[in-house]
């Protein structure tokens, strides 16, 4: 067993490796310079210098410290509780509810006033979540809000497909 905070480590650096795979699949290279926390990694991509943080959206409050707790040896287990979904809608409102709160948070409008914008990737984690769903009910006053900040130059959503392998949308 290991800490959450090398938990929060590791899935990061599986995050910022596939994003790089993604990157290079449309003919780009992604090179972590440095991991300071925050932003969660400086990186260079295509010779151009930015910023990446990394953030998720989960089902629930509860499922999210079920499953940070659950491979941690500094922190007891709390499993999740379940619960019913009676709107379909609360699915997107959980994600437009963690980018607001980036765009929103001081740290990141301090590293974007220091290092320009940077990339917002969010994972989606919980049984209900569908990448293209999501990205298709995304509110327009979302996608306005996000054309007119200055944190992020792009958001990307993701979702894992399998092992290592994480999907990729940009919403901006």
């Amino acid at each position: 067993m290991v800490s959450r905070r090398k938990i929060k480590e590791a899935h990061e650096n599986s995050v910022l490796a596939s994003f790089g795979e993604y990157l290079k699949g449309k003919g780009q290279s992604l090179t972590v310079k440095t991991q300071p926390d925050p932003p969660d990694a400086f990186v260079e991509i295509d010779g151009t210098d930015t910023w990446i943080e990394i953030t998720d959206a989960f089902y629930s409050q509860d499922v999210a410290i079920s499953i940070t707790s659950y491979g941690a040896d500094d922190v007891p287990h709390r499993p999740s509780q379940g619960g019913l979904i009676s709107d379909p809608d609360e699915i997107t409102n959980k994600v437009v509810s963690v980018i607001s709160e980036k765009l929103n948070k001081q740290t990141m409008t301090s590293i974007a006033n220091s290092n320009g914008k940077g990339i917002l990737l969010v994972g989606l984690y919980g049984p209900f979540f569908d990448l293209d769903e999501v990205v298709n009910n995304l509110p327009k006053t979302l996608i306005n809000d996000l054309a007119n900040q200055q944190v992020f130059g792009s958001v990307y959503l993701y979702e894992t497909c399998n092992t290592n392998v994480h999907k990729y949308k940009k919403v901006l």
